[in-house]
């Protein structure tokens, strides 16, 4: 049976695997051209077929210049895996056309566990040490690269035995089969067995794998520096000086095939600009959010001002018709959809899209109209996005200093009175990382609900304190973490026994606990400047205005949007 509330976190926590949902977003929107054939049989029907014919003949080529397999004769006891064939047209910003690329995928849905392999999870760079990196780019000037790994997965060395059909299309005519040698794309453990080597690759470089997060790597020397993450196949890579750079680049390509990309444009849907004279970087989402928009009609849609209705109360509904039973299939794809945006770039939907997986088991007409309004707000701020810079009259040294802010509303969901928390981190201009976030047990009073979030903001600024240590950049004084809640200042900063406090759960302690060793400091902060607002409640349209704004996202600077 689905459990609604696994549904309801909107945060940064890995165990929600950012990977699989940027997958699922990616391939539901992202990645695809409405013209790109779905099969080898398609493309060959098209006017494009002698581009798409060069593509798939260069990864063949390559699949064989590599040795990925070696034909043998079918063995009685292993059924082969299938194969197909991923047409792709490469895009740049502007939508131009600047490479047709073919892939051919095994069918790894078919392998047997135990048999064709063992164990499958491969690491991504979480999105937050992205942004914290990318925050300290912007603000110190670093130099940014980013390079692509060509047939990465081809690297890695097949432990398993694993037989798979002769290439879609490209058969000897013999009823051979390709016993692989290399972890192929589409294999359960191919990207397992990728990471390992590049591990060891920029182990052996002397680069240093971080605790804080095992995809980003850090190397060094006196006052150089070099980092590198990894998303799979895709590197970022930065450096503090620019001759360090074009030697870093020479390294990774005597490591493999890579192709150099130049400074980031692009990552995962997350479009990266950078105005270097102003020191800024933005990160949005324009063409990925366009691409959503598209799929579900409201493309040229009126706009709204805030993406839930304040006065909107949603509440668990049954489809009471048959059109809505079958609508329902696709809101779940929906809310992911939505949640990629909201994980990524717009935390200003967080609150919005955290309420709407409330309701993916059973939703209703109210909830696919409360989730079309989310779409007619991004249809209206499309080109919003965090923009990364230095504080003005700020002291160079106190530019890499990150500050917290937390809140709660008190009983917010009327199904069960449970309250939401929400957290962020802001580095100079710009929210790193943020968290909107069903609590898990009744609160009995704001006090508690404030206390509850605390804790939960109080491991993020543990763990991000960690992350800028192993990048160079130790917070040396306590960080400072604003909350609006005098009682919930009070309980955490006096260990004496409260009336008010005597039933609350150990772990919310937690903040207790790092405030005593000085990892972080909690501040008071008026109501009306809690930025953390925007991620516990739906807001009127002047306070969430005001408050996106606070996060690092300047909207209205291209135009107003709708009530």
């Amino acid at each position: 049976m689905h459990d609604p509330e696994a549904d309801e976190d909107l945060d940064n926590d890995p165990d929600k695997s950012n990977a699989e949902l940027v997958y699922i977003a990616m391939s539901a929107h992202g990645n695809s051209d409405a013209d790109e054939p779905k099969t080898l049989s398609d493309a060959k029907r098209s006017l494009e077929w002698p581009k798409w014919e060069q593509a798939v003949q260069t990864e063949l080529n390559q699949l064989q210049g590599m040795e990925t397999w070696e034909l043998v004769e079918p063995p009685e006891d292993r059924k082969p895996v299938g194969n197909k064939w991923v047409l792709v047209k490469k895009t740049n910003k502007e939508g131009e056309i600047i490479k047709y690329k073919a892939r051919l995928v095994a069918k790894g849905y078919s392998q047997i566990p135990g048999m064709d392999y063992t164990e499958t999870f491969v690491p991504v760079v979480r999105l937050e040490t992205i942004r914290a990196i990318l925050g300290l780019a912007a603000i110190l000037d670093w130099e940014i690269g980013q390079m692509d790994v060509k047939g990465a997965y081809l690297n890695g060395t097949l432990k398993e035995e694993v037989y798979m059909r002769q290439p879609e299309g490209y058969s000897d005519g013999t009823y051979r089969v390709c016993k692989l040698k290399k972890t192929l794309y589409g294999l359960k453990q191919s990207g397992r067995e990728w990471n390992i080597v590049l591990n060891r690759k920029l182990l052996d470089a002397r680069f240093k794998r971080l605790f804080s997060d095992p995809c980003a790597y850090i190397r060094i020397k006196g006052d150089k520096i070099e980092i590198v993450t990894v998303w799979v196949d895709d590197l970022l890579i930065f450096t503090n000086d620019c001759a360090l750079m074009d030697q870093l680049k020479r390294e990774l390509r005597n490591m493999f095939e890579v192709t150099d990309l130049g400074e980031p444009r692009k990552i995962v849907g997350i479009e990266i600009e950078r105005d270097r004279s102003k020191r800024t970087i933005k990160i949005s989402q324009t063409k990925y959010i366009e691409s959503i928009l598209h799929k579900n009609g409201l493309t040229n849609a009126n706009t709204v001002g805030m993406p839930l209705d304040p006065n909107t109360v949603l509440e668990k509904e049954e489809p009471e018709t048959d059109d809505e039973c079958d609508r329902d299939n696709g809101y779940a794809s929906l809310v992911g959809s939505l949640m990629y945006a909201a994980i990524a770039t717009r935390p200003d939907i967080a609150h919005a899209v955290q309420r709407l997986s409330s309701f993916t088991a059973n939703p209703g007409m109210a909830h696919w109209t409360a989730a079309k309004r989310v779409l007619r707000y991004l249809s209206g701020t499309r080109e919003l996005g965090i923009i990364y810079g230095p504080i003005a009259d700020v002291k160079p040294e106190d530019q890499s200093i990150f500050v917290g802010y937390s809140d709660a509303d008190y009983a917010n969901d009327i199904r069960d009175r449970k309250s939401i928390s929400g957290y962020l981190f802001k580095l100079g201009n710009g929210t790193i990382t943020w968290s909107s976030k069903k609590q898990t047990t009744v609160a009995s009073s704001t006090t508690e609900a404030e206390y509850m979030a605390s804790a939960e903001a109080a491991k993020e600024a543990v763990w991000l304190r960690t992350l800028f240590k192993e990048i160079g950049f130790e917070q040396q004084d306590p960080t400072i973490l604003f909350e609006d809640n005098t009682a919930a200042i009070s309980i955490a900063r006096d260990p004496q026994f409260h009336a008010k406090s005597k039933h609350f759960d150990v772990k919310h302690h937690y903040v207790r606990e790092k405030l005593r060793d000085k990892y972080i400091d909690i501040h008071y902060c008026p109501t009306e400047d809690m930025i953390a607002d925007i991620l516990t409640k739906s807001l009127p349209k002047p306070r969430h205005e005001k408050l996106t704004k606070k996060l690092g996202m300047p909207i209205g600077l291209r135009g107003s949007v709708g009530k």
